[in-house]
């Protein structure tokens, strides 16, 4: 514990340094739990203790404004630690430089630590931090067959780009490593760029070639995308050829989504890949108003030959018994290619009433298939936070 208050200090002492207060978050849950397929209960103790600091952004750039300047910016530099046994043991368990703003558990943009330099005047720039990256994942497949783009010599390496009245470009040059483990001298070329057309509508492509590397692949993308409330589009395409052995694959994916009122969503989705030539589409439409969700979705694959299909359905509901309680029931029905039907509920009474304290009652929180003979879990908890 002795270096868990150093350590809490030393940050305390840094935050004071760069105007920011840390934040100090804890939490204790007691579990009692029954599986229904197993028949086994038991308890579960669950204590967890974080810190963190934001540096301001502000604090943490330096460039110049006339003619050509070196540009460096470290943006979102955060970090946290927590320790996720402090009544057991005295380790540090967790040590990361990502902010779940969301709360989601996924790294989107701005929830991590960045840094960016580069060489500028403002319009023209050469990367010097990183490179733009041989993305080529625009045409997702909706279940089978996606084309697959690997530019196997993308490392290390560098970008020249241009930005000025709605265009963006690049071209890039990477390795497979640098001066010590690039044994093969393999490098990749590539080309990108974007253009925004106007407020609703915009085009994008990028190429990219293993121009030194055994294999030679080469992967190409492209896409047009439209969006003016109520209506979205996009049409987008990627391919992929490698030289030693003259595959060509290519793909393409037709997305088309309307708002009908507040909401309420639909989107319907075409692909198509010449792997196995396979083609798919869906549609789905979504409703998410307090305090109620719902929504269905039909898929089909494979029609020329032979049709596969697979569909879900799904609602939700929150009832306010008072304003400390709530309770929540879900479920959601699906059945795939394979012509077997899944039923998975979701039931949830919440309590705030005590200060401080969360009193929850769940039933299948591991999302187990009624319809598959397994019935899920009971959890009863209590969670106190700090």
């Amino acid at each position: 514990m002795k270096k868990l208050i150093v350590l809490l200090l030393s940050i305390v002492m840094v935050g004071a340094a760069f105007a920011q207060t840390p934040t100090l978050s804890a939490s204790s849950t007691l579990s009692w739990g029954w599986d229904l397929d197993t028949g086994i209960t038991g308890f579960e103790n669950k204590n967890t203790a974080n810190i963190s600091v934001l540096f301001p952004v502000e604090n943490a750039s330096k460039k110049g404004d006339t003619g050509w300047w070196g540009e460096i910016a470290v943006n979102n530099l955060y970090f946290e630690i927590s320790d996720e046994q402090l009544t057991f043991d005295d380790k540090l368990l967790t040590f990361t430089d990502w902010n779940d703003l969301d709360g989601d558990g996924t790294r989107d943009s701005g929830e991590y630590a960045t840094l960016s330099a580069k060489i500028t005047n403002g319009v023209w720039a050469l990367s010097v931090s990183t490179w733009n990256k041989f993305d080529f994942a625009n045409a997702d497949a909706l279940y089978t067959g996606d084309v697959a783009v690997a530019i196997d010599a993308d490392s290390a390496g560098t970008s020249l780009s241009y930005t000025a009245n709605g265009l963006t470009a690049a071209v890039t040059a990477t390795s497979k490593g640098d001066w010590l483990t690039n044994a093969a001298n393999e490098y990749a070329l590539g080309a990108n760029a974007s253009y925004k057309l106007s407020d609703a509508l915009s085009v994008s492509g990028g190429i990219a070639y293993d121009a030194f590397d055994a294999t030679k692949d080469f992967g190409g993308t492209a896409s047009v995308a439209y969006s003016a409330a109520p209506l979205t589009a996009s049409v987008a395409t990627d391919l992929f050829y490698v030289q030693t052995s003259s595959s060509f694959d290519v793909d393409a994916l037709l997305t088309v989504g309307y708002t009908v009122m507040e909401g309420l969503d639909a989107e319907a989705d075409a692909y198509y890949s010449t792997i196995d030539n396979d083609a798919e589409a869906k549609v789905a439409v979504d409703y998410a108003v307090d305090p109620i969700e719902a929504g269905i979705w039909l898929g089909v694959a494979d029609p020329i030959s032979a049709i596969a299909y697979d569909l879900g359905v799904y609602a939700g509901y929150t009832y306010a018994i008072d304003p400390a309680t709530k309770l929540y029931g879900y479920a959601e029905y699906t059945n795939d290619f394979t012509g077997k039907g899944s039923l998975v509920p979701y039931v949830s009474l919440t309590n705030t009433s005590v200060t401080n304290t969360t009193l929850k009652l769940e039933y299948n929180p591991d999302d187990a298939d009624v319809l598959a003979g397994k019935y899920g879990k009971i959890i009863a908890s209590a969670k106190i936070s700090l």
